[in-house]
């Protein structure tokens, strides 16, 4: 299973996948899925919607949806000395910023390394040297001596940029890589889709499935509102990768989950209030399957399941979370296990989802 998941969750950290600009990580999920469903589709909003039918007359429809974007930088003034200025897309932590390799991608597919510079210590101020950089303050440095320099390149203003790190190993079954939120949730809809309607599997299950690998959720799941609203599910589960604080500092009241307790489910956050009954449905296969897993700690976060759960009538919508550290930096790490097991409660919640109904 490990072996499985780094197939395809190396290749989609290292993918450009900025909210608005991920083609790249569409692109290779689109060739991973598309012999094992009925149709697939890219929306106008770039989502990619995959569905696979059953043959049971009147079945409900079931939507698995995990976000295909991260969090980004987006250049916005070219300096005449050849200097990127920049804004961010979604929720970045500025004080993490500073003093990372970036790379600039251009409207043409080109890929420019940089650093976001800064002042370095010696010529700040002594009142100056322990406060955080504000994003007025930073710019990125791709060599470049001036601004016709950069217009060579190909940079423009409206290009994205995103950490400069590839995916690695740690200790044991622990990985690291930027963009783990949503990439892991993307590598577990896409092992559910594998074990479920991959080579030499034929599900008989009694719901539709459209699996959807949406948009601009880091600017507030805008594609996934979309889709659901034209699909029109019946009930809905989010794969997402959470926030993980079970690090030195963090007090236990405040640590939404933890690497190596399973399954993070939601029961709210700031942006849901999930149905108990589905969140109780969720633990009960989790123990019939005996599969260790945790409640996320109310409230922090949000996901796509603010806009499902509220389209037309609205839609019963569940979360499995896979716990990850340090989210929305340059850097992440979560463990293969946790993800695993993620892979296997989606998998039996599909093959279940018409019991809910």
């Amino acid at each position: 299973m490990t072996e499985k998941l780094t197939q395809y969750l190396e290749p989609l950290c290292n993918a450009h996948g900025v909210s608005g600009y991920e083609e790249e990580p569409r692109d290779l999920v689109q060739k991973w899925i598309s012999p094992w469903m009925h149709s697939v589709r890219i929306d106008a909003l770039g989502n990619l919607i995959a569905i696979r039918r059953t043959k049971r007359e009147n079945a409900p429809l079931l939507l698995l949806d995990a976000h295909l974007d991260e969090v980004g930088l987006v250049i916005s003034y070219i300096e005449p000395g050849g200097f990127l200025r920049f804004t961010t897309a979604g929720g970045w932590d500025e004080r993490v910023l500073p003093a990372h390799a970036v790379t600039v991608k251009t409207v043409d597919g080109k890929k420019i390394r940089g650093v976001i510079g800064t002042p370095p210590p010696h010529i700040l101020k002594p009142e100056d040297r322990t406060k955080p950089f504000s994003i007025e303050q930073l710019f990125i440095d791709v060599g470049a001596r001036d601004a016709e320099e950069i217009r060579s390149l190909g940079i423009a203003v409206g290009d994205s940029a995103v950490p400069d790190y590839p995916f690695c190993h740690l200790t044991g079954d622990v990985v690291m890589g930027k963009a783990l939120d949503d990439r892991a949730g993307c590598t577990v809809l896409i092992r559910v889709l594998e074990e479920l309607f991959g080579p030499g599997r034929e599900e008989g299950l009694q719901c539709h499935v459209a699996a959807v690998f949406s948009t601009f959720e880091e600017v507030g799941g805008r594609g996934a509102q979309v889709a659901a609203y034209d699909l029109n599910p019946q009930v809905a589960l989010v794969l997402e990768g959470t926030i993980a604080g079970d690090t030195p500092g963090v007090a236990p009241a405040r640590n939404p989950s933890s690497q190596g307790r399973g399954p993070a489910l939601t029961l709210m956050d700031r942006t849901a209030h999930l149905p108990r009954r589905l969140v109780g449905f969720l633990q009960e296969i989790a123990d019939d399957a005996e599969i260790c897993h945790q409640l996320k700690t109310p409230t922090f976060g949000g996901t796509n399941a603010a806009r499902i759960h509220m389209v037309r009538a609205g839609v019963p919508t569940g979360i499995i979370s896979v716990p990850c550290r340090y989210i929305h930096g340059p850097h992440a790490t979560l463990r293969l296990g946790d993800m695993a097991n993620c892979v296997t409660l989606a998998t039996n919640f599909v093959r279940r989802a018409h019991e809910l109904l």
